[in-house]
């Protein structure tokens, strides 16, 4: 603030008496008091101005000595650490100087100001360059510790405060000649000035900027040529200004470029055209030199730029060559600022990608433009890599921030925008393959044509090769792709889809990178998630899946180890059962074929794996809910009210003769409620006899291609453990009532049937299911021997023939009765329920029990066939004299198949 003057008007006399004392003190003659000699330097400052500059000078000398004093004192307190010395007499007359000086400032600013500010600029500029050198240490440390330097200074800090009052007066009156007047000096004493601009801009900075940034234009637009462009005398100042003020004024720095290219895109007056078309020139040059106000036109101009104006700068264009020599080098200045942006750099690439694909009401000039900026962009981003693989590229790492916004890109529909993404993160994935990964792990799962795969392949064709196995990187991008798809749904059905048709593509050998397999190794590497995935999707994608296991398989590729064998191959059953669900049948086809593949396949690599897939199958397809599908009785028996009135006694004792019978059982085998009868079933929806014979015919051609040898045939082992199994699972391992319990497996389940005939079919594996066939035998010697009251009602005659045909038939086919027995499944629907009763226990089951079924019966021939000789297992007559009675009392029904069996007797 400015103090109170002790100057007066005075007479022209004593005017004349102060203008020889202060020659007379100026010129050292004479001695005076400096508090009073510079009052009377002040009052001829005020009433003579022809003697303005020598008193001008004086204070320079004056403002000299105390700066000199100042930065001895500085030296001193940094040599020995004492403080700086005690405050001298000049301090007084500064402050004198300073007060009267504002007084004038303040009276007259219109007079005194520019005068003012301009000595007091000119003085800093002086001092601050004449003693910079001086205080080593603070110096050299940086503008904050000059500032404080200076700001320390007593003098230096009173002329600080003058220019500013007299910036503060003129600002919005002559803002030009202030900030003119500031450049000026900066371009003469930066960098020793720059604390000095510092301070000023910081006191006004939104003016300040503002119009060093107009004056810098004005002076750039007036030198045309590249070469003086380039070399403007106050564009270096302009950018120092700005750097300085923008640790503290970015945002004002960033508002202030943003508000000067909006002026140029605006129609203008013919006085300002060369302003306007040399803007965003001087923008470039601006970003050119200075990372920070690059910085400013990244987040400030750049996020306004559309395609609209881009059309509109397109215009402008061809006149800014002048400013730079040629298109070349305007263009090679634009790719150099876009590699230096650490901001916007997805911005700048929508934007060249926008005009490159020929937008709406973008010129073909200016499409022509982009596709060349862009390939010379990332032909440099891609040279500087290679040449230092380390190489700090901002617009990279900028990118790599903001990678979300470019991986769309590589879904789209255009190919340019699609190959760029590519080049992008591959560029990307020198430095970060991870983003490489989570792109390609995207795009896998979310590609949709088969360009979007041919992208996928150029994407890892083009990572980094680590250890020259660049296969590993697929492995990581799928793994990622399932652990992001979370399971089922749309996207899980998609991402298999694309696995398979890489697949295929392998297999065809596609393209150089497919050749190495990366995608099969790529499926099993990730095997343990892949068998996970297929035991708990459904529909398209469980295909998917199990077709992608069943390519990456088919090749020279390693087996995984066996613990993930046994898990695939539990998968694989699954997946079975859900294929025959399908209401497709090709697909119901296509799916189990599949399966016969699959676990054809890890059966012969693995013993254990074969063990747990044939437990697997039987198991579900018996007693799971996928029973159903094989013909199985689901049944929900009503609650029924059972009538108190009857005893089991009671029940018992209607039986009638078969009770007086010798060895027959006295009591009933009851299956339903006593004194009600057989128990009435609700039978759920059952699935039609032709979709169940299908089903049946689909599991025994999976239970072969188990069973199947290393040469194509069926294992004799493998054929054992399935009688094994079977007896396992259908017989209990309690003996009440067990033959009841495994003849209610056989009626309840009839694949059980066809799983018999196909272990008959591959002798000698019957004979380890005797148990069964025996309990089997033993109910129907009990049910035909009770049937006699029931043999009028067809459905009970039916269903017990047809359980007796079929364990002859067995029983013959796996050749457990040698002929003639093995023909009583042809005689028995001919025959009397009591005659019956008499085939299967004199002809059945004695010659079972008496010779009991053995592997070591059987044989092989030179083909390899497994046989029993007939000739050695001809029946002795206590087996074979009852069939023969039965067949001479039947004769008129039987007498063609007597002849063939008993014509010439033995």
């Amino acid at each position: 603030m400015a103090g109170t003057s002790v100057i007066k008007n005075m007479p022209s006399h004593d005017l004349l008496s102060e203008l020889r004392t202060f020659v007379s003190g100026a010129t050292r003659s004479m001695k005076t008091n400096p508090l009073e000699f510079a009052r009377t330097a002040l009052s001829l400052l005020k009433t003579l101005p022809a003697a303005r500059d020598a008193v001008l000078e004086y204070f320079c000398t004056l403002f000299d000595s105390a700066v000199d004093k100042y930065i001895t004192d500085v030296q001193m307190m940094v040599s020995d650490s004492s403080q700086p010395g005690a405050v001298s007499y000049e301090e007084a007359t500064i402050t004198e100087i300073h007060n009267v000086l504002c007084s004038f400032v303040s009276l007259n600013p219109e007079a005194w100001a520019p005068i003012i500010s301009t000595w007091s600029l000119e003085l800093l500029g002086e001092l601050s360059s004449r003693y910079t050198g001086m205080a080593r240490a603070p110096m050299a440390a940086g503008l904050n510790e000059s500032l404080q330097l200076w700001m320390s200074c007593r003098a230096t800090r009173t002329l600080i405060d003058i220019t500013t009052q007299c910036f503060s007066c003129l600002m919005h009156s002559d803002t030009d000649s202030c900030i003119n007047a500031l450049l000026d000096t900066s371009v003469a004493h930066s960098p020793n000035f720059d604390w000095v601009v510092a301070h000023v801009g910081g006191c006004f900075p939104h003016t300040v900027i503002t119009k060093v940034l107009s004056c810098g234009l004005k002076d750039f637009s007036q030198h045309a040529s590249a070469e003086q462009g380039a070399k403007s005398p106050k564009l270096i100042s302009v950018v120092g200004i700005l750097g300085h003020l923008a640790g503290s004024h970015f945002v004002d720095i960033r508002t202030a470029l943003l508000e000067l290219f909006k002026w140029s895109m605006e129609p203008g007056d013919v006085e300002e055209a060369d302003q306007h078309k040399a803007t965003v020139p001087f923008l470039f040059q601006l970003a050119s030199v200075s990372s920070t106000l690059l910085r400013a036109l990244t987040t400030g101009v750049l996020q306004t730029l559309d395609v609209t104006m881009l059309a509109q700068l397109g215009t402008q264009a061809p006149g800014w060559c002048e400013y730079f020599g040629s298109a070349q080098a305007l263009e090679g200045l634009v790719v150099h600022l876009a590699l230096g942006c650490e901001e916007g750099g997805t911005r700048i690439l929508k934007l060249l990608l926008s005009a490159a694909t020929l937008e709406e009401g973008v010129p073909q000039n200016v499409c022509t433009t982009a596709r060349r900026i862009l390939e010379l962009l990332l032909q440099e981003v891609d040279q500087q890599l290679r040449c230092t693989l380390s190489a700090n590229i901002a617009l990279l790492g900028c990118i790599q921030q903001e990678v979300s916004v470019i991986q769309p890109l590589l879904l789209e529909k255009d190919n340019l925008q699609v190959l760029t993404a590519v080049r992008l993160i591959a560029l990307i994935g020198n430095e970060s393959p991870a983003v490489l990964i989570g792109s390609a792990a995207q795009l896998l799962q979310k590609a949709s044509s088969e360009d979007h795969l041919v992208a996928l392949v150029r994407l890892i064709a083009a990572g980094p090769i680590v250890n020259q196995v660049q296969n590993i990187y697929m492995v990581h991008v799928l793994e990622q792709a399932i652990r992001e798809t979370g399971g089922p749904g749309s996207s899980a059905e998609n991402l298999w889809k694309n696995v398979v048709m890489l697949l295929r593509w392998e297999r065809a050998g596609a393209g150089k990178v497919l050749r190495g397999r990366p995608v099969s190794r790529a499926v099993l590497d990730n095997l343990d998630e892949v068998t996970n995935l297929l035991g708990t999707v459904s529909g398209t994608c469980a295909h998917s899946v199990a077709t992608a296991v069943d390519l990456a398989l088919n090749g020279a590729m390693p087996f995984p180890n066996t613990q993930l064998l046994l898990m695939l191959s539990k998968a694989v059953v699954g997946y079975f059962f859900l294929c025959l669900q399908d209401s497709d049948v090709t697909i119901r086809l296509r799916g189990a074929r599949l399966c016969c593949r699959l676990l054809g396949r890890l059966s012969v690599h693995s013993s254990p794996t074969r063990a747990l897939a044939l437990r697997e199958i039987l198991e579900k397809s018996l007693f799971h809910s996928h029973s159903h599908l094989f013909g199985a009785k689901i049944t929900k028996s009503p609650v029924t009210k059972t009538n108190q009135d009857t005893s089991l006694l009671h029940d018992n004792q209607r039986q009638g003769s078969s009770t007086m019978l010798a060895q027959r059982h006295s009591s009933v085998f009851h299956a339903g409620v006593i004194g009600d009868g057989p128990r009435v079933h609700n039978q759920s929806d059952a699935l039609s006899s032709d979709i169940v014979a299908h089903n049946s015919h689909q599991l025994i051609n999976l239970l072969k291609a188990v069973c199947t040898n290393n040469i194509g045939g069926v294992s004799l082992d493998a054929m054992t453990m399935v009688s094994l199994l079977l007896v396992e699972l259908i017989s209990p391992d309690v003996t009440i009532e067990r033959d009841l319990h495994v003849r209610r497996r056989f009626d309840d389940l009839p694949l059980v049937w066809e799983l018999m005939s196909l272990v008959a079919t591959n002798r000698p594996t019957l004979c380890y299911c005797s148990v069964l066939l025996r309990a089997v035998t033993a109910t129907l010697l009990a049910q035909w021997g009770s049937s006699g009251h029931h043999w009028q009602q067809s459905t009970h005659r039916a269903k017990l023939l047809y359980t007796t045909e079929k364990l002859l038939q067995l029983l013959s086919l796996g050749q457990l009765l040698p002929p003639p027995l093995s023909s009583l499944g042809d005689v028995v629907g001919k025959l009397s329920p009591h005659e019956v009763v008499q085939l299967l226990r004199d002809c059945v089951w004695n010659y079972l029990r008496d010779h009991v079924p053995s592997p070591a019966l059987f044989g092989r021939d030179d083909l390899g066939v497994v046989w029993r000789d007939p000739s050695q297992a001809w029946p002795g007559p206590q087996y074979i004299e009852t069939f023969r009675l039965i067949l001479q009392t039947n004769i008129e029904q039987l007498g063609a198949l007597y002849s063939q069996l008993f014509f010439a007797p033995t």
